[in-house]
């Protein structure tokens, strides 16, 4: 918002939502116990926060960490993750 604009303006044309950027699939599988397809997105957030580990069910996300400062470390992780999730 410029600094002419006051703070409430009817009129105001807002800036265009942000678009999601898919991340980068580490792995895919059916679990065995529902037949559930789950998968594994690695996504970067910059030098700042770091990567991020989605894991989904069904396409939609059931939980997810951040802040791993290296790529090796998420990988690790999710790899870790993916076990225990084939386990059941």
């Amino acid at each position: 918002m410029s600094d002419d604009q006051p703070f409430y303006a009817p009129d105001l044309k807002g800036t265009a939502p942000r678009q999601a950027q898919p991340g980068e699939v580490l792995w895919t599988f059916v679990r065995a116990s529902d037949g559930a397809p789950m998968s594994c997105e690695l996504r970067f957030h910059g030098e700042s926060y770091g990567w991020e580990v989605q894991i989904l069910e069904r396409g939609a996300m059931i939980y997810a960490r951040g802040g791993f400062v290296l790529r090796e470390l998420a990988v690790q992780w999710a790899e870790h993750e993916r076990d225990a999730e084939a386990k059941g």
